[in-house]
């Protein structure tokens, strides 16, 4: 009998708590003088820097236990837009921002943050991301990797099992860029965003993060 060639892609997928999580705020503001604003949005930014270092401590600090693991913050950004919708000229063109990254492990101390945070003046949330550390990341990404070639070879077996041939595997071709699939929580709010019975509640629950695998394997059924 000639040999036949069985092609499968074996799929798998493994969930694991997260073990951090990034928020990415802002200070943003705007006026009709340049200077004005960028010295408000400099202002608040520091007095932001120097409660939240103070708070919240970094294990960059040498605070092995601190509730954060990484902080840091980009320069002031300023840009002007002058007309709005119909070219008509806006009372403060000038506007300033300084963006505010903070990497949590603590999670209760997080919702602590980010309840000051709303009510902070000028700050928005950008962002909140659930992720696993590097090395938890890379043990479940070669589970979900085994995992997935069984998922494979039991599919080819069943294949061979009906045809009454053996199988062997001839080529495995795995593409897939990267296995993590972190969990993106909400966009950009703050103390003046509109919560009604129209508007979805801030949900802070941590959410688990799937680590899955694809691969593609060629077998022989001789």
């Amino acid at each position: 009998m000639p040999p036949l060639k069985i092609i499968v892609t074996g799929k798998s997928s493994v969930t694991h708590a997260p073990e951090l999580a990034t928020l990415r705020f802002s200070v943003k503001g705007n006026g009709s003088e340049q200077d004005k604003v960028a010295k408000e949005v400099s202002s608040l930014s520091s007095n932001l820097q120097t409660w939240i270092k103070s708070a919240f401590p970094s294990s960059a600090d040498n605070e092995p236990d601190a509730p954060m693991t990484k902080f840091s913050s980009t320069n002031i950004r300023t840009w002007t837009k002058s007309t709005g919708r119909h070219d008509q000229p806006l009372p403060n063109p000038y506007h300033a921002s300084i963006s505010f990254k903070a990497v949590f492990r603590d999670f209760a101390e997080l919702n602590h943050a980010i309840e000051e945070l709303l009510v902070y003046p000028k700050v928005e949330i950008d962002s909140l991301d659930w992720s696993l550390t590097d090395e938890t990341g890379r043990r479940l990404a070669s589970d979900a990797r085994k995992l997935a070639l069984r998922d494979a070879i039991q599919q080819a077996d069943d294949y061979s099992e009906v045809l009454g041939r053996s199988v062997s595997v001839v080529e495995i071709s795995d593409q897939q860029a990267s296995p993590y699939r972190t969990r993106h929580l909400f966009g950009a709010c703050n103390s003046t965003t509109p919560f009604g019975d129209d508007s979805p509640a801030l949900d802070l629950t941590p959410q688990d993060i799937d680590v899955e695998s694809q691969v593609n394997v060629t077998f022989e059924a001789a």
